[in-house]
């Protein structure tokens, strides 16, 4: 590969490069709106129960969609509903206290999305900044080494790899 076909190849690697930290941040988001989605409707159930009486079915969507999650605390409103003859105010509290973690769990992610936002941007302005001055000088006709936009790219991999912990908030 000619020295000149470089940043063809490295422009939209790069791009990607820096744009997974922000990719990540927006899979948390959307994560963090089906939680709260989630948690809307086990409350709905914990009220429904209340008021019936009587044990009731939890709706197959919602429980697949609160199983899919993977959330540890899933496991004792399992417990509870899977008992022989659940009381019906015991499933509700269950349920209630599952909605209220999935809530503070919400609440918590946003809180951390929301303060590295900035980071996010300033790691990919200066990420972006250094790998356009490389490539502008190189399209304008300044010999590079190879060396060094390979040793761009292993820098920008590693300025990813921060971001991307920045990004990643496990509760």
């Amino acid at each position: 590969m000619s020295l000149e076909s470089w940043p063809v190849v490295l422009g939209p690697l790069l791009a990607v490069l820096i744009a997974l930290p922000a990719l990540g941040a927006m899979h948390r988001r959307r994560r963090s709106r089906e939680c709260s989605e989630v948690a809307a409707g086990l409350v709905e159930f914990a009220n429904a129960l209340r008021e019936s009486h009587v044990a009731l079915e939890l709706d197959a969507q919602l429980l697949a969609r609160v199983r899919r999650l993977a959330i540890p605390e899933m496991l004792g409103f399992e417990y509870a509903r899977e008992l022989p003859r659940p009381q019906p105010a015991l499933l509700a509290e269950a349920s209630q206290r599952l909605a209220l973690r999935l809530k503070r769990r919400v609440a918590f992610e946003r809180k951390m999305l929301a303060r590295t936002a900035s980071g996010r941007w300033r790691g990919a302005a200066a990420g972006g900044s250094a790998t356009i001055a490389l490539l502008a000088m190189q399209l304008m006709g300044v010999a590079l080494p190879a060396s060094s936009l390979i040793l761009l790219v292993v820098l920008q991999g590693i300025g990813c790899g921060l971001l991307w912990r920045v990004t990643h908030v496990e509760v």
